[in-house]
């Protein structure tokens, strides 16, 4: 593990968390991208012992010191911040979990409505393939986090003592986190718009789908995630609807998110 701090950092403090296996690509996209201009930084080598990022995770907050308030922004290698995070900290409610996109379901007796919140450019790791993923809103509250950024403030991490499940190496951690955070203490997860780019399209392997099952076997409830439009839980023989962010895609939809509520 290495870290860098700057000691002339000013409020809110901010610490970036990784697992890193590229670290050329790490310190142009994280430690030395201008946005992030000021916060400390901590990452894991992960090159020669491939450890869950989970595992990671919990690692850093098992040593951390809570007497000292941070924000910690625990995201990707490959996960580029395009403004400066530290001025939507600023003054934020520090009861709740933050990421830049998400995914949000709506659950009634014979349907279940789902939509992404948020928006990130995304593109291979070469910088091809670009494009815009965009939400059905810019912000609001959602089921889960996709796993490339999750933030969240020390104090809520010290009040609840919440730790990432280690089970789960390199997929679903962060949903895992904001399911169990919500089921067990009610808190809440909620979009915090920002300019961002991840640079991985992502793919569902095997390991996605037996991640998968393991953590519907922990929850009663009925989610969502951005990772191919999965959803978490025991949705028996409802009817799964995908809202999109445009209007040939189920014009009502709108009508629906304000008048149904989930259940």
């Amino acid at each position: 593990m290495s870290e860098t701090r700057n000691s002339d950092y000013k409020l809110p403090k901010i610490i970036f968390i990784s697992v890193v296996r590229d670290f050329k690509m790490y310190d142009r996209l994280v430690r030395k991208n201008v946005y992030n201009s000021g916060a400390d930084f901590v990452a894991f080598d992960n090159r020669s012992e491939n450890i869950g990022i989970a595992s990671r995770y919990n690692f850093f907050l098992d040593g951390y010191d809570f007497a000292e308030p941070a924000w910690f922004v625990f995201c990707h290698e490959d996960w580029e911040a395009k403004e400066s995070i530290a001025s939507k900290l600023n003054n934020l409610s520090t009861g709740n979990l933050y990421g830049p996109i998400g995914a949000k379901s709506i659950v009634t007796e014979k349907k279940i409505y789902r939509y992404s919140v948020g928006e990130c450019w995304q593109s291979d790791r070469n910088g091809e393939n670009i494009k815009k993923e965009k939400g059905l809103l810019k912000k609001g509250i959602v089921d889960t986090f996709d796993c490339q950024c999750l933030i969240v403030h020390s104090t809520l991490i010290g009040k609840y003592s919440l730790r990432f499940d280690p089970s789960f190496s390199f997929d679903l951690y962060v949903e895992d986190f904001c399911i169990n955070s919500f089921e067990k203490y009610g808190i809440v997860s909620k979009v915090l718009p920002m300019k961002c780019r991840h640079w991985s399209h992502g793919k569902l392997t095997d390991r996605f789908y037996s991640s998968k099952s393991y953590l519907e076997g922990k929850y009663s409830g009925i989610y969502t995630t951005t990772a191919g439009g999965a959803m978490i839980g025991n949705t028996g023989a409802k009817k799964v609807i995908s809202f999109k962010h445009s209007i040939f895609n189920h014009p009502e939809k709108y009508w629906i998110m304000l008048t149904i509520k989930r259940k």
